[in-house]
């Protein structure tokens, strides 16, 4: 269900057009927000290693589309919250599939060229601990929106002109 609205608002964005986003404002970025959100369930503004491990957990069951219990490239490719739309809008479908390419491979530990839920959940935690700026064990929407792996991998992918950093 999570999918479909993301996947909703991804497409209502990109009916939109770009035309008027200007600095940050884009449409990954709001579609962005909206995946903290769906960790984020309780609205505190951050989450912990707990709320990101329910939300991995929830999200390698989407992607498992054959129930093997293992998910690979064409699986992980084909679960988009509405990135890959937005790429579309932006004339940047390569470059998006290029992104999931490497965080695949970047996941994919043994390069077996598939994903293991244990894979996938050092992936998650490392990338959490990545994305942590201050060490306090939390992300705040900021720290995801601006360093956590995936989510800055698929926005660069779709608009490299902007800087995601805050300022």
């Amino acid at each position: 269900m999570r999918r479909i609205v993301l996947t909703a608002l991804a497409a209502t964005l990109a009916a939109a057009g770009t035309a008027g986003a200007q600095d940050d404002r884009t449409q990954g970025r709001e579609l962005s927000e909206l995946v903290f959100g769906s960790i984020d369930l309780d609205g505190k503004g951050h989450v912990h290693m707990g709320d990101m491990e329910r939300f991995r957990a929830e999200v390698f069951d989407a992607m498992d589309a054959d129930g093997d219990l293992k998910i690979t490239y064409d699986e992980f490719s084909a679960w988009d919250p509405g990135y890959a739309i937005i790429a579309q809008a932006e004339g940047q479908p390569q470059a998006y599939a290029t992104a999931t390419r490497i965080v695949f491979s970047f996941w994919d530990r043994n390069a077996d060229f598939v994903l293991t839920e244990a894979e996938m959940r050092f992936a998650v935690s490392a990338d959490f601990r990545r994305a942590d700026l201050n060490d306090d064990g939390l992300l705040s929407e900021q720290e995801f929106l601006q360093s956590f792996g995936v989510i800055v991998a698929l926005r660069a992918a779709i608009r490299p002109d902007i800087d995601f950093r805050v300022q």
